[in-house]
C-alpha cells in the first residue's frame, strides 16, 4: 500500500466509468498525459493492463472490472469516514451555488424554491442554469451543486438520481381553442399546429409526441421550436397551436390557458422527476441544506 497513491484510485475510478483517457482528464482537471501516467503506475502496481485500446476506447481487463466493482464503494466509505460532520449555517452563508432545472419543471419549482433559499440563507447568491449535455460533468466537477430533471437517466455511476415525485403530460392551449373535448386523442393532434418547449439534453432531438403519434399512423405537424417558454406561452394565446407540456407547469397557468388531458392510451415519456448530485458530496453540508431545500419545495406542492 505504501506504492499507492489514492489520486490513482481516483483516475481508476473515473477511467473504468468513461474507459476513455481524454474524458477521464476532463473530469479530473487533469492533462491526457497525466492520465496516461497514472494507467502506467496503475498497471505497474496491479500487475496487469487493467485498460487495452479498443475501436470503442479502453475496454477495461477481468481484473480491472473486478476492481472497479469494488473500488466505489470502499472509496466513498473512507471519503465518509475522514469528514468530519459540520453544521451548515444558512443565514451566515454568502456565497455562490448553481441549480440546474429541467424547463418543465423549472416553472412550477423554482419560484418557491428561490423564496425558500433567499429567506433562509438571504446573502446567497443563486445561479439557476437550465439543463444540458454537460450538467452532468458540471456535477461532477464542482461546478453545479445539484440538478432537477426528469429520470432515470443513463447517468454515471458517480451520480446519484433520488426520486422526488410524479408529473403528468397533458396540453396547453389558449382558453377560447376550438378543440373544446375535455380529452384529446391521437387522432386529433394532426388537426391543429404543435409547438414544442426544447430542454437540452433531453428532448432536443427526440419529440416524445411526435413519436408517439407516429407509430400509431399520424403525422402531427410541429410549427414552433423554442428553448423559452414565455415566447411559446405568447404564441398561444394568439394561435390555434397545443402544447404539451407537465401538469403541474399548466396548473400554474391555468388562468390563462385551457388544459386538456391526454387520451392515456398515447405513449408519454416517464413522468417520475429526480434530485441529482455528486456521490462525493453527499455528506457535504452546503449541499445536503440545497437538497432538503429542494425535498420540502416539493412536497409542499403535492399536500
Amino acid at each position: 500500500m505504501s506504492q499507492l497513491d489514492l489520486n490513482l484510485l481516483k483516475v481508476f475510478r473515473v477511467l473504468i466509468e468513461v474507459k476513455n483517457t481524454r474524458k477521464a482528464a476532463e473530469i479530473l482537471h487533469l492533462s491526457q498525459p497525466a492520465v496516461s501516467r497514472a494507467l502506467r503506475r496503475l498497471r505497474d502496481y496491479f500487475g496487469d493492463e487493467l485498460f487495452v485500446r479498443s475501436a470503442h476506447g479502453l475496454e477495461p481487463t477481468s481484473k480491472a472490472l473486478v476492481i472497479g466493482s469494488r473500488l466505489p464503494e470502499a472509496m466513498d466509505q473512507l471519503f465518509e469516514a475522514l469528514n468530519v460532520k459540520e453544521e451548515f449555517e444558512p443565514q451566515f452563508y454568502s456565497g455562490k451555488v448553481t441549480i440546474a432545472v429541467n424547463g418543465f419543471i423549472a416553472h412550477w419549482l423554482v419560484p418557491p424554491l428561490i423564496k425558500a433559499l433567499t429567506e433562509k440563507a438571504p446573502n446567497m447568491e443563486i445561479y439557476m442554469a437550465n439543463w444540458e449535455e454537460s450538467t452532468s460533468d458540471k456535477i461532477i466537477n464542482g461546478e453545479i451543486q445539484l440538478a432537477i430533471n426528469y429520470f432515470p437517466l443513463e447517468l454515471t455511476k458517480q451520480l446519484i438520481q433520488e426520486k422526488l415525485g410524479s408529473d403528468d403530460f397533458v396540453v396547453l392551449c389558449r382558453k377560447d381553442h376550438p378543440f373544446q373535448k375535455e380529452v384529446i386523442g391521437a387522432e386529433d393532434f394532426p388537426k391543429y399546429p404543435l409547438a414544442s418547449h426544447i430542454v437540452p439534453g433531453w428532448n432536443e432531438t427526440k419529440n416524445f409526441t411526435v413519436e408517439a403519434l407516429k407509430k400509431l399512423g399520424y403525422k402531427p405537424r410541429v410549427q414552433l421550436s423554442s428553448s423559452k417558454m414565455n415566447i411559446i406561452l405568447s404564441s398561444l394565446e394568439l394561435t390555434d397551436m397545443l402544447l404539451p407540456c407537465s401538469k403541474l407547469l399548466a396548473k400554474t397557468l391555468s388562468d390563462r390557458f385551457r388544459i386538456i388531458d391526454i387520451d392515456p392510451e398515447l405513449e408519454q415519456p416517464s413522468s417520475d422527476f429526480a434530485l441529482i448530485y455528486a456521490n462525493k458530496s453527499r455528506r457535504n453540508p452546503l449541499d445536503e441544506w440545497l437538497q432538503q431545500c429542494v425535498i420540502d419545495c416539493v412536497n409542499s406542492k403535492f399536500k
